[in-house]
C-alpha cells in the first residue's frame, strides 16, 4: 500500500478544495477505479464498508486520485 498516496492525496485536496477527507473515502474511490490490489487484513466484512465516500465528496476526492496517479490511470 502506498501510504504515501494517501498523504499525498489528502493535502491535494486540502490545499485545492480547503476539505478533510478521511483516508477510507480515498479507499473507497480508489477500489472503484481499480487502483487496489487486495483487501485490508483489518475489514470486518467484505461485502460492505463502514464509510463510505460520501456522494459529496466523490468528486474532489477523484480529482486527487487522478492527479496523484495519473501515471496509473493513463493520463
Amino acid at each position: 500500500m502506498d501510504k504515501a498516496g494517501y498523504k499525498r492525496e489528502r493535502a491535494y485536496v486540502l490545499d485545492k478544495y480547503g476539505k478533510k477527507v478521511e483516508t477510507c473515502h480515498i479507499a473507497d474511490v480508489k477500489a472503484v477505479l481499480g487502483l487496489t490490489r487486495k483487501t485490508a487484513p483489518n475489514r470486518i466484512s467484505t461485502a460492505s464498508k463502514v464509510k463510505p465516500c460520501p456522494p459529496e465528496l466523490w468528486s474532489i476526492v477523484e480529482d486527487a486520485v487522478r492527479h496523484v496517479h495519473s501515471d496509473k490511470l493513463g493520463g
